[in-house]
């Protein structure tokens, strides 16, 4: 268990200790409001205090990474309202991964927007069918969320453009076959920054990588996942959980004023060693059992 939870999120922990015990986990605290805050250029934190999620503002309509739960929907669209949105505006709906706690709200915000659902072409079958095809959590109803049609099904490095903002996406796959990493590149103040919305490579317990592999590939995915991660070079880190940027930290020091404390390239790269470090623990674990 320690291996698996390197540089993890107190949502990622409760979840954990949950899939370990059979216990239903403590959605609850992953969902009390958090004021948003505008991170750089038109980019800007919406989501709870645990569940991340992004509006990416232009004139021609607005883009929404990440949902948090079905309960979270609310408090997303009153931190957008917050901030001086219209959610109704909301063009192009984006997720990092296809689990209950980053697409809850997904439905809602489709609904509501009648915006465009844009899916890497590996959690497209999640996002259809509620999660219901889940490698790990597709048989507990509790992991599940409504179902929304999927507009467009993404490749590696398909690009999404409005309002003259465009987000590459680079699939980096394992803790679902179409986890996403999102980059785009943003001014502020006259100056460029490249923005990385980084895909979860956690592994949940109960995952298996080597013996009977949870899905065909999936150890050769993290690797590739990694891969990919490791050749990114962005300027402001940001994911699913406030936890792996540290939000709170970077929004307090912000108030402070000086440099903008999301800027921290090396914040994404210890991110990432810490997460590489533990699929590689993982892996030599599953080897190590195996060959007993």
């Amino acid at each position: 268990m320690k291996n698996t939870v390197l540089g993890a999120s107190a949502a990622a922990l409760s979840l954990l200790a949950a899939l370990a015990s059979g216990e239903a986990p403590d959605t609850a605290s992953w969902n009390r409001p958090a004021p948003p805050v505008g991170i750089v250029g038109p980019v800007h934190y919406v989501g709870t205090n645990e569940l991340a999620a992004f509006l990416l503002t232009t004139p021609a309509g607005h883009v929404l990474v990440d949902g948090g739960l079905p309960e979270s929907a609310a408090l997303i669209e009153q931190s957008i309202r917050t901030l001086g949105f219209d959610p109704k505006d909301i063009r192009i709906l984006l997720t990092t991964q296809a689990h209950f706690d980053h697409v809850g709200s997904l439905a809602h915000f489709e609904k509501v927007s009648g915006a465009r659902v844009e899916v890497m072409d590996g959690d497209v079958s999640l996002i259809e069918t509620g999660g219901r095809t889940d490698y790990l959590f597709g048989g507990q109803e509790r992991y599940r969320f409504v179902p929304v049609k999927v507009d467009r099904a993404l490749k590696d490095g398909d690009t999404v453009t409005l309002g003259g903002l465009t987000l590459t996406a680079r699939k980096t796959p394992g803790h679902t076959p179409g986890s996403t990493t999102w980059l785009t590149t943003v001014e502020e103040g006259g100056q460029p920054y490249t923005v990385v919305f980084a895909a979860s490579t956690g592994i949940n317990p109960g995952t298996r990588l080597v013996d009977r592999p949870s899905y065909p590939g999936i150890a050769e995915d993290y690797a590739r996942a990694f891969t990919v991660l490791e050749s990114l070079t962005p300027d402001v880190f940001l994911g699913g959980h406030t936890g792996f940027f540290d939000l709170e930290g970077k929004r307090a020091r912000m108030k402070e004023g000086g440099p903008n404390p999301f800027v921290d390239p090396a914040g994404f790269r210890a991110h990432v060693a810490a997460r590489k470090r533990a699929f590689e623990l993982q892996m030599a674990k599953e080897r190590g059992s195996g060959s007993r």
